[in-house]
């Protein structure tokens, strides 16, 4: 069951861009600004249910200019808690800060970048499209294709409290194994540097018409500074 459980989440974030859901960039701040988020992910299945947590930072760490193009770095580093530790990804992407933003798809536009999964050595990313940084580009994906507005809520937090607008959008995506449903929402505020205050996903996988698996996944604002630095400060 733990190993379906996994498996259901791989193909979910997998998916998750090919179904062109909103990432988590609506606005772009001040080079070195940096928010973490904490993340709860909840699987059910065959009748049982899993629930894992840990952390989305996502951060701008450094520029540079590319074909005269004004570029960021911009950086994800995910944790997750398990039965055998914290398991940690941190990768950066260098994307024109023209494609940064509301209505964007940076995730399309990555102009190189490096990955380091736990111990390892970071390694360059040589296939922006590939496997390899699938799972991170997810957040980095463009606007979806159904959005509509949600009223005007008020979200209180580790951070205090924020009036925030919401964007909400469905998706089926069909692949060969299947489908996927996607039900997004993403509650904004200005006040959040990179515009997002907390994002619930909820999605069901689905093989010949029958329910293999549902789940969850909701990322809180829990903090957020200006002084972000890189994690692989070598690999620019």
């Amino acid at each position: 069951m733990r190993l379906s459980l996994i498996t259901m989440l791989l193909i979910f974030v997998s998916s998750f861009q090919a179904a062109r859901a909103d990432g988590l960039i609506y606005q772009l701040p001040a080079d070195g600004t940096q928010v973490r988020y904490d993340n709860e992910v909840t699987f059910s299945g065959n009748g049982q249910e899993r629930t894992s947590t840990g952390s989305l930072t996502l951060s701008s760490v450094g520029v540079a200019t590319v074909n005269s193009e004004k570029c960021r770095w911009i950086e994800i580093k995910t944790t997750r808690k398990t039965d055998n530790g914290e398991q940690v990804t941190i990768a950066k992407f260098l994307i024109p800060e023209k494609d940064l933003g509301k209505g964007k798809s940076p995730g399309d536009h990555l102009i190189r970048g490096w990955i380091k999964r736990g111990e390892n050595e970071p390694q360059a990313v040589t296939d922006l499209k590939g496997p390899q940084t699938r799972l991170l580009v997810a957040y980095l994906a463009g606007p979806p294709q159904n959005p509509r507005e949600l009223d005007k809520t008020e979200i209180d937090g580790k951070l205090g409290k924020f009036a925030c607008l919401g964007i909400a959008a469905d998706y089926e995506f069909v692949g060969d194994n299947g489908s996927l449903g996607v039900a997004m929402e993403n509650r904004l505020n200005e006040k959040a540097p990179f515009g997002v205050v907390s994002a619930v996903w909820k999605f069901e996988r689905k093989q010949n018409g029958q329910v293999m698996g549902s789940g969850t996944s909701k990322l809180t604002l829990a903090d957020m500074s200006t002084t972000a630095l890189s994690e692989l400060p070598d690999r620019n």
